[in-house]
């Protein structure tokens, strides 16, 4: 009766300490065994053109996982499904490893034809499917450096994708399900406790005929010309909207997470160049703004003109020496005559502005990746370092930089902010934000922007760019052939980079665009190889765009 009445006793203390004393600790570790919380993932929001078309969007697909407290040899599993998913063995083991007791990925957003070929193994409870979304992109590479890609989980990994990212991912959702005795989810046990918030939709200034026109006349340009790569912008110079930005190499966002790294590189925003001839338009506005030369004034256009540090500048070959106007040496593209121009400008206004059309720092358009650009301080503009800059080497930039700088001469002299985001929509379909014209500050006056548009259009209709004429408009451009330079110091021989920047219809602007390609091979003068380009993509944008010929052209400026 002792030996009993001892073990009574000393089971009513261990149910005491069992049922009072611990109670509440058992019972959490009771709920997380039989309870089982599920995040419920929410829809990322898709991406719309400006007219509404999709240029990204959600699918379901199915994904695999395995439940490890069910599977006796790790090893063994592993080698049957390994071949199946086309995962290596050890990679099935460690995702096994690195998982929980219940659950661990195999394969995610797998093919139709993987989840047969799983099935196909008769694992039984050992392996699951669940459904999941899957970005998907209906055009394929179309306006892949503007669109980005996701990863895995659906986070944003490059351009709007990523640049948005925070606004189309949502916010997930949380359940509660009851486990069976080994630990598998009972589905229909399940009760939502949060409900998921899903992603807001973008609607993009992009417009997916332009963008189509961009990227086929750029693919024709770099066969016929067979050059290392290329872009073309086409903005609108009035809101800033980027109604095309189409950039080569290029990759598949659908496939993006296993295309080669350098081919994600955003080259109109991420990538720097000197921008040769197309950056006598600025030298030219900054002379005339400042008033340190007047439209009047004439400088010789020699062969070519000895500067300081007993450097020599020359002209190419088809410039024709002659006396010359700022307007003149801007239409003949002469070298000798616009480094006489920024001699008498002097490096300090010369620098100031440079700066204030934007060089130097960012545009701020709403793309991640963005670069400054390289300006040199004035102390390093050793030698010939201003009249080089003035015809646009010893300086880098960015495309995007450079077409936005060139908007101030379709603004009245301001600049304004380009982006690709037009409206956020929420899941009702409701704007609750839109976009619109940003004005930069003001770089030139009214009156110094219209003289120098209607430099440009003289670039067109008489000048080096002739090639860009587009019959029934009046348009502004300038051509540019700029020197690569070498590694080694000095420039590469043989390498250049063609570009043609104009704006049409000059007295009425509607489009800003650039066309670059990068070391063409054969003929390499930008108004030769690039200007055609964009001939062709302004004079069909125009088309599509309903944007009528003018009745009667007549020249711009004041």
């Amino acid at each position: 009766m002792v030996v009993v009445l001892l073990a009574l006793g000393g089971l009513s203390v261990r149910l005491v300490q069992v049922q009072i004393l611990m109670a509440d600790r058992l019972r959490e570790i009771a709920l997380r065994q039989q309870i089982a919380t599920l995040t419920l993932e929410p829809h990322r929001g898709r991406i719309f053109d400006r007219s509404g078309r999709p240029l990204a969007v959600n699918v379901e697909t199915t994904s695999i996982y395995a439940v490890p407290s069910l599977i006796r040899d790790p090893r063994a599993f592993a080698g049957r499904i390994a071949p199946a998913v086309g995962v290596s063995t050890a990679e099935i083991e460690r995702r096994l490893a690195g998982g929980g007791k219940y659950f661990a990925w195999v394969a995610r957003k797998v093919t139709p034809e993987v989840v047969a070929r799983v099935n196909s193994l008769e694992l039984g409870d050992q392996i699951g499917v669940l459904t999941e979304d899957r970005r998907a992109y209906p055009n394929g590479s179309l306006a892949a450096h503007v669109l980005g890609f996701v990863g895995i989980d659906n986070q944003g990994l490059g351009g709007v994708e990523l640049a948005y990212d925070e606004v189309i991912r949502g916010r997930a959702g949380r359940a509660v399900a009851e486990r069976d005795g080994v630990g598998r989810v009972l589905v229909d046990t399940r009760r939502v406790v949060e409900i998921p918030q899903n992603g807001a939709d973008l609607v993009l200034t992009i417009d997916q005929v332009v963008q189509h026109i961009a990227e086929r006349e750029l693919d024709k340009a770099l066969q016929q010309t067979r050059a290392a790569n290329g872009l073309v912008i086409v903005m609108d110079p009035t809101s800033g909207d980027i109604l095309a930005l189409a950039v080569r190499p290029v990759f598949d966002p659908n496939a993006g997470g296993r295309a080669r790294p350098e081919r994600w590189l955003n080259r109109a925003l991420a990538a720097t160049y000197e921008p040769g001839s197309t950056f006598k338009i600025f030298t030219a506005a900054a002379a005339l703004d400042s008033g340190k030369v007047s439209a009047d004034d004439r400088f010789m256009c020699s062969p070519s003109l000895r500067v300081p540090g007993n450097h020599i500048i020359r002209n190419a070959e088809r410039v024709r020496p002659g006396w010359q106007t700022v307007s003149d040496a801007v239409k003949n593209s002469c070298n000798v005559a616009i480094a006489q121009i920024a001699t008498k400008l002097g490096k300090e206004t010369f620098d100031r502005y440079i700066r204030t059309f934007g060089f130097g720092r960012l545009s701020g358009v709403d793309l991640p990746g963005e670069v400054q650009g390289i300006v040199p301080p004035t102390s390093a503009w050793l030698g010939p370092g201003l009249q080089t800059i003035s015809f646009g080497q010893g300086i880098g930039v960015t495309a995007l930089q450079l077409l936005t700088a060139t908007t101030a001469f379709a603004n009245d002299g301001t600049p304004v902010r380009p982006h690709v985001l037009r409206a956020v929509r929420d899941s009702e379909g409701r704007v609750v934000k839109a976009v619109g014209a940003e004005p930069l500050e003001q770089a030139v006056s009214a009156q110094t922007a219209g003289a120098v548009l209607q430099m440009m259009t003289r670039v067109v209709a008489e000048g080096t760019g002739t090639q860009a004429a587009i019959a029934g408009y009046l348009v502004a451009g300038k051509t540019g052939t700029a020197q690569k330079p070498s590694p080694s110091g000095g420039y590469a021989p043989g390498r250049y980079i063609a570009s043609f920047l104009g704006i049409v219809p000059a007295d009425t602007p509607k489009l800003a665009v650039l066309v670059v390609l990068d070391e063409p091979r054969g003929v390499y003068y930008g108004g030769a190889v690039a200007a055609p380009v964009f001939r062709e993509v302004a004079s069909q944008t125009l088309w599509y765009l309903r944007i009528p010929p003018a009745k009667r052209l007549r020249s711009t400026g004041n």
